[in-house]
This record gives C-alpha cells, sequence and structure tokens, in this order.
C-alpha cells in the first residue's frame, strides 16, 4: 500500500512540476485545414435559423430516403424468393382469360355531336 501512494504521489508531482506546453495540449483543431472546413460548415448552414433549419429539414427528407432505400434493399436481398411479387409470378406465370388487367377506353362522346 506504501508502494503505491508512493507511485501515486511521485506521478501527480511530476504532472504538477512540469505545466502543459500549447503544442502539447489537445485541440480540437489539429490542422488549419479542418479549420477551414468547420468554418465553411457554421457559414454556409449554422449561421442563420432560416439556413439550419432547410438543412436539418434536408437531412431528414434526404436521409430517410437513403435508409429506406437502403433497409428495402437488404431486405430482398435477404428475403429473395419469398416475397409476394416473388411467388405470384411463379405461381401464376399465365393467368386465365379474364383476368387479366382492363384497360380504360376512352369515350368519345364529343365525336358524335361534330358530325
Amino acid at each position: 500500500a506504501r508502494m503505491l501512494a508512493r507511485l501515486l504521489a511521485s506521478s501527480k508531482a511530476a504532472r504538477l512540476s512540469k505545466p502543459l506546453s500549447r503544442a502539447t495540449r489537445r485541440t480540437f483543431y489539429k490542422t488549419s485545414e479542418s479549420k477551414q472546413v468547420n468554418s465553411l460548415f457554421y457559414n454556409i448552414f449554422m449561421r442563420s435559423n432560416v439556413a439550419y433549419s432547410t438543412a436539418v429539414i434536408g437531412v431528414a427528407i434526404f436521409g430517410g430516403m437513403a435508409y429506406d432505400g437502403v433497409f428495402e434493399a437488404l431486405w430482398k436481398a435477404n428475403n429473395k424468393g419469398k416475397l409476394f411479387e416473388d411467388c405470384i409470378e411463379q405461381s401464376f406465370p399465365n393467368p386465365p382469360e379474364g383476368t387479366e388487367e382492363e384497360e380504360e377506353e376512352e369515350d368519345d362522346e364529343d365525336d358524335e355531336d361534330d358530325e
């Protein structure tokens, strides 16, 4: 226990006797390039409420679309052959007469009046 106390005391004394210089301190900005990137990001998206709100809404919309697309593709890849779209074509490759989708015919009632 005494040895541990001495070790802790010596390391604490060493830290107190040698102050940290600016060069050894860790800072958020490591290079001037990251300062420029952060400054640019701030000036574009965070400077005003309108820009910030637009950025948040844009990220929500496009992020949601990307999230949906990725997980839809993963779902289809993992469940290939089990989905309704896959099964209905295999079960009924040639549907019977009268069950196809009907095309709407355009009624031209105005053509009779033109005669």
